[in-house]
């Protein structure tokens, strides 16, 4: 078999697995939508422009789930029960075991966050350009590669029950200090101070331009910083990957 058609059918296998893992698929495609449906529309003041705001901010919100738990505690999880070694003993080469991955992750995203996007025009009567929502729909997929990355790092650095932990801790610090479900402005100094050390702040400041929002700071700033982390994850798994594997 080729390359893709080796990538192509892991990820129909990795798509599939996922689909029967109830604990997984279900979390990460109704959560983000019961919550915005919840804080922007039944809880939003008439008129407020919650809706319109939060579609921006919920959307790094949906790609979090996927990316953080099918890497994290996935990944933790197959190298525990000897799935990751088998995979390693076979003719797959690494890279298109982690590239089936993500790309299941990015299909995860993708229905979510469509779903999100009728849901804010449909029930909370969001009216973007086009080029808006096409741009709001690159970041919100593209958020899942950062995030991928750092939870590939816990993956490879934690067995299954630690890691499924630390995932856990790391999904509400990213939301909650990330301005996904709150926007920062509303949080005291010091919380403020700890949202420039989330990658999602950043991302999901550049949603909130991409939507036409402004912004604390500059596109150029939040998309350095985005790259920064994107950059130091990569190198913390490429250390993780040789560590795990002495």
């Amino acid at each position: 078999m080729n390359t893709l058609a080796l990538l192509w059918a892991e990820t129909g296998a990795e798509w599939r697995k996922a689909w029967r893992q109830p604990a997984f698929a279900i979390p990460t495609l109704v959560l983000p939508l019961a919550f915005y449906a919840l804080f922007a529309i039944v809880l939003a003041r008439p008129g407020g422009g919650n809706a319109a705001y939060l579609v921006a901010t919920y959307g790094v919100f949906a790609s979090l789930g996927p990316a953080l738990f099918a890497f994290g505690a996935g990944i933790a999880h197959e190298r525990e029960t000897g799935q990751l070694a088998l995979k390693q003993a076979s003719p797959l080469p690494v890279p298109l075991y982690l590239g089936a991955k993500l790309l299941t992750c990015l299909g995860f995203t993708a229905l979510v966050v469509l779903a999100l996007y009728a849901l804010a025009a449909w029930g909370g009567g969001v009216v973007l350009p086009r080029q808006a929502w096409a741009g709001l729909a690159l970041l919100h997929l593209l958020a899942a590669v950062p995030m991928g990355l750092l939870g590939l790092v816990v993956g490879l650095s934690f067995g299954g029950s630690a890691a499924m932990g630390v995932t856990n801790l790391l999904f509400l610090a990213l939301a909650v200090l990330g301005g996904l479900w709150i926007p920062t402005f509303l949080f005291p100094g010091w919380m403020q101070a700890l949202s420039q050390a989330m990658p999602t702040h950043h991302v999901a400041e550049l949603a909130l331009a991409a939507s036409g929002r402004d912004i604390t700071g500059s596109a150029l700033g939040h998309g350095a910083a985005v790259l920064g982390f994107t950059l130091a994850f990569a190198a913390a798994v490429a250390l993780a990957w040789r560590r795990a594997h002495r």
